[in-house]
């Protein structure tokens, strides 16, 4: 006889048992890694590998969704376990959620104001069936499905960001998989972060590369480094408020006085006070911050904001060293292996940035999309995309930056206003 629970991941393209991840860690050839520390960030299952750098993590089918790629620019996420919703928010937010039956029928609809953080709503009480929640914030939504099978219930993605016109009961029978983000850690090693999407998935390989060294600026913030070629590149965006001597750098989160100002200013991509999201995207500065002509300096004794010349250096060393994406030793095809494995929004064309996401990050230098603000002060909504300020001027009005998004295959040069809000990344002195 057929279970209930054979009969709805029949229906629905689901499976609905228990899956196991298990992999190995090495270094960047085959060394296995022993005390390496492997866990699902929201899941929340961990191992630590063995002598043969093997490590196994059993999950669940409760907690799973959407695709962490296509998370909304702040940070919402949710998850379903019994009759409440746990939503996680990086901002604050005015939320709506609506129930819906198998068949599209409207329910009922909670709509709340939510600050940072996380939040268990009540959904309605319901038998046993299948139920589709609408999630959304601002224009953005996604839909999460509920199964009730005897009193047990769990949340799985059907939609990710974005409106979709395609029926709720349609978007129902869209096949569900784990969709969550896989870390390690261990010390002097890079920390390994990347999306993961199989519900089943056995033979993972991760490899991690070293840490070149950690890096303190002058709030304490600690950052590690990598190794590229004869460069030492610091990972993660910059998020010091003060120069190395102590001095703070004037904090400007309006467009209007932020417009065109020719003094230093920083600000944080989409203005957000989430300690955890600034210390994941750092902060944006204008030129006037970075510029050599500052007698005061954003980098810690020993690092420096690149060159455009450095830039340079950086990138022929990539692209010298086959780190194009498709292994050619010419042309510009190097953003992939600088882009991080999580949080660039999916892209089709094979060799973008946005295309499978397990291929980013060979270099290790993890680039994330976070935003920017022009020189008119104007917080950039395209979270697809990650501008980096280099110490080169171009012109009384312009300086020259690196940009990647998530459709593109290279690390693009441009110039671009002094009074715009780019990201900063130091390399370290020779």
């Amino acid at each position: 006889m057929v279970s209930i629970k054979a009969l709805l991941a029949g229906l629905l393209g689901v499976s609905l048992c228990m899956a196991n991840i298990s992999g190995v860690v090495t270094d960047t050839g085959t060394t296995p890694i022993a005390g390496a520390v492997v866990q699902l960030e929201k899941g929340g299952q961990k191992d630590t590998t063995d002598e043969n750098g093997s490590f196994s993590l059993a999950t669940g089918t409760s907690g799973i969704i959407s695709e962490p790629g296509n998370l909304l620019p702040n940070g919402l996420s949710a998850r379903i376990s019994g009759n409440l919703m746990t939503v996680t928010i990086a901002e604050r937010t005015a939320l709506e959620v609506a129930t819906f039956d198998i068949n599209g029928k409207a329910l009922s609809t909670v709509r709340k104001a939510i600050d940072a953080g996380s939040h268990s709503i009540s959904l309605p009480c319901r038998g046993t069936g299948i139920y589709l929640y609408k999630v959304k914030s601002g224009n953005r939504e996604f839909v999460l499905k509920g199964n009730a099978i005897g009193g047990i219930s769990s949340g799985s993605s059907v939609t990710s960001q974005g409106s979709s016109s395609q029926p709720l009961a349609k978007q129902a029978t869209a096949a569900a998989v784990i969709r969550d983000i896989i870390a390690a850690t261990k010390a002097g090693l890079l920390n390994y972060r990347c999306v993961i999407g199989n519900s089943d998935t056995n033979g993972v390989v991760i490899k991690m590369i070293a840490n070149a060294g950690d890096v303190t600026d002058a709030d304490g913030n600690v950052y590690q480094s990598v190794q590229v070629g004869n460069q030492v590149w610091m990972t993660g965006n910059l998020r010091v408020t003060k120069y190395n001597d102590g001095t703070a750098i004037p904090k400007d989160a309006s467009d209007a006085t932020w417009a065109h100002a020719t003094t230093p200013k920083y600000c944080y991509p989409a203005n957000m006070t989430n300690a955890d999201s600034i210390k994941k995207y750092g902060a944006l500065y204008n030129w006037y911050v970075v510029s050599p002509a500052n007698p005061k300096k954003i980098a810690p004794t020993g690092w420096h904001v690149p060159s455009d010349a450095e830039w340079s250096t950086l990138e022929n060393y990539l692209i010298a060293k086959g780190y194009n994406w498709d292994g050619t030793f010419s042309g510009n095809k190097i953003a992939k292996s600088v882009a991080a494995k999580t949080d660039w929004p999916a892209r089709d064309p094979t060799g973008t940035v946005g295309c499978n996401l397990t291929k980013n990050n060979r270099s290790g230098i993890s680039a994330l999309p976070c935003g920017y603000r022009n020189p008119t002060g104007e917080l950039g909504q395209n979270y697809s995309g990650g501008h980096w300020w280099s110490a080169t001027e171009s012109d009384a009005s312009d300086a020259r930056y690196r940009l990647i998004y998530s459709e593109y295959e290279d690390l693009r040069s441009w110039t671009y206003g002094k009074s715009s809000g780019f990201s900063v990344w130091l390399v370290r002195d020779n």
